[in-house]
């Protein structure tokens, strides 16, 4: 099978539909939040890992180098340093490995440095991105009739030869020929300009920008890492982290690039809206206010923040948070309601026993989670319980719970939703992902947002009640 090249193409109609707008509270809410964790000191460390989380990670997805999991932890928390690669039989040499890393974060650095300018996006800074980031490397493996050989890299200039990978099955993916990619480059650079004037989301944007420009694929090598590149900083300039996609979310990345390219952009919007989430969640998490406090020093900036003038949180602003999950757990009830009594119709010749709890159920303190849950600011849960007959003539019990609770030791107006199911003395969070909302979402964004996890959360549960009966 081949996809062949076809032209770039301008954002669908109905474009707005392709986000959920999900980032537009939440970025009012990190705006607020950063505040605290620069005074800290807590903000600049967890910049400096994320940084070097991207810059690691870019190169490890596009097979450049190939570390472990425990190799690229150590150089995120310690820092690019040779040593701490080592030699390992079929790598490169450490001191290569470590210098194409580097090569990345002066890319992101740059990007940094980039939006501070205001510059316009321009065929010439794209050409420098694709040049620095090859610096430390010269030729690239290519395929032809006799076998492979090495031929010289075109640092930051366009491909002069077609490269149009074949995959294991045998496809192949056309982009774009070489004599079509100066064009299609300039009608990129003009949409692009096009969408800024319209205020099209960068969630949008974004993932528009990033898979037009890997179908035009305009680089001999390295364009993956530069569609990235070009992602995070329309990223970085909205106020957002850089798009860090790591080896592990490499599936689900290729899968919303495949179906990208079968005109469905949805699925790399709400990608890219994942990973900033996440890396809010990682951000929030290196605050003392959430993670335990460490040293004398954290306690003590701790203690200053707290005293500091303005950092008490407005009432209304605990109450807008407490309503919307207020909000969120009554949908929880009607949609719960109504599968007890499905339930009770379908199990109603097997002698079980469904029930609708509304309060009064602990928080499982065993469950880990990627926070600290403040129960004691905030704490609500919505549960059905299940006995069933067993086999021994004793009943059967499962149980499946949505919990809401404040998150962090102190409240910054963010709450965060978890399912679990329990049976047998186990309790398991069936969640793909936990469910947050802020002060800053209106409840109808929320709502929109709640509706599909907590309709996955269901199927979990009702599968995993399979499992268990």
């Amino acid at each position: 099978m081949v996809l062949a090249w076809e032209p770039i193409t301008d954002l669908p109609q109905g474009w707005a539909s392709l986000t959920r707008g999900e980032l537009g509270p939440l970025l009012q809410f990190w705006k607020d939040q950063r505040v605290d964790l620069e005074q800290s000191g807590a903000l600049a460390e967890f910049s400096k890992r994320l940084n070097r989380e991207w810059s690691i990670e870019t190169g490890q997805i596009e097979g450049v180098y190939d570390l472990d999991h425990g190799i690229t932890q150590i150089l995120i928390e310690r820092g690019i340093d040779a040593d701490l690669i080592g030699n390992h039989p079929g790598q490169k040499p450490p001191e290569n490995i470590a210098a194409i890393i580097q090569d990345h974060a002066d890319v992101l650095a740059g990007l940094f440095q980039f939006v501070k300018g205001d510059r316009p996006l321009s065929k010439g800074y794209i050409h420098e991105l694709n040049a620095a980031l090859l610096r430390h490397q010269d030729t690239i493996a290519v395929r032809d009739q006799f076998g492979n050989y090495e031929t010289k890299l075109l640092k930051g200039k366009y491909k002069e030869r077609l490269n149009n990978p074949k995959k294991s099955d045998g496809s192949m993916h056309q982009y774009c020929p070489p004599e079509q990619v100066e064009s299609e480059m300039d009608r990129l650079l003009a949409l692009h300009a096009e969408h800024e004037k319209k205020g099209v989301p960068v969630e949008i944007e974004a993932a528009w920008l990033h898979h037009r420009f890997t179908q035009i694929h305009p680089y001999q090598d390295r364009n993956g890492c530069v569609a990235r590149a070009l992602a995070s900083l329309l990223f970085i300039k909205a106020g957002w982290f850089p798009v860090v996609v790591t080896r592990d979310d490499r599936a689900e990345y290729i899968d919303s690039l495949q179906a990208a390219d079968e005109g469905g952009l949805s699925s790399l919007v709400s990608f890219f809206v994942h990973l900033q989430r996440r890396d809010l969640g990682k951000a929030m998490r290196s605050s003392p206010h959430v993670r335990p406090i460490q040293t004398v020093s954290e306690a003590i900036a701790a203690a200053r923040n707290d005293l500091l003038p303005g950092k008490t949180l407005d009432p209304v602003i605990w109450m807008n948070a407490k309503e919307i999950a207020g909000k969120l757990l009554g949908f929880t009830e009607t949609r719960l309601e109504e599968m007890k009594k499905s339930l009770k119709r379908e199990m109603d010749q097997t002698q079980a026993s469904v029930q609708l709890t509304f309060a009064g159920l602990p928080f499982p303190e065993l469950l880990l989670l990627p926070y600290v849950p403040n129960t004691s600011l905030y704490h609500q849960a919505r549960a059905l319980s299940i006995e069933v007959p067993g086999a021994s003539g004793f009943p059967s019990s499962s149980h499946f719970e949505i919990h809401a609770q404040a998150m962090g030791s102190k409240f910054r107006g963010l709450i965060g939703f978890v399912a679990v199911f329990s049976n047998s003395g186990n309790t398991w969070r069936i969640s793909k992902e936990l469910f947050q909302t802020n002060y800053a979402e209106s409840y109808e964004s929320a709502e929109r947002r709640f509706c599909p996890w907590l309709e996955e959360s269901l199927v979990n549960a009702l599968t995993m009640l399979r499992k268990s009966l």
